[in-house]
């Protein structure tokens, strides 16, 4: 399927339910969306990387894991320009995003 939105635009949106790392952003999108869109780490990150640069998002690295070989989690979180663009790519994504019944979550 063709995505009608970006990586971005959904990545946003999926940070307005909370900070989160990447592959749990993108199992929000996929939940959201019924698995209408599917997000690879191939576009997942260049993208919150980006959205970092923009100043839409900041992450901070949380303690080392063992599970991860040691490697820290990034977790990211929307900030206040992020909010605001949130509420611009919001109705391009309502759409998307509503596809689900809400009892189908």
């Amino acid at each position: 399927m063709d995505a009608p939105v970006t990586a971005k635009a959904a990545l946003l949106q999926s940070l307005a339910d909370g900070e989160g790392f990447g592959l749990e952003l993108v199992s929000r999108v996929n939940e959201r969306t019924g698995g209408r869109l599917q997000l690879g780490s191939g576009s997942v990150y260049p993208a919150l990387r980006e959205l970092e640069r923009e100043g839409l998002v900041v992450s901070r690295e949380a303690d080392p894991l063992p599970e991860r070989g040691g490697r820290p989690r990034r977790y990211y979180k929307l900030t206040a320009e992020g909010s605001r663009a949130l509420r611009e790519t919001r109705a391009i994504v309502r759409g998307l995003f509503e596809l689900v019944p809400q009892g189908a979550r």
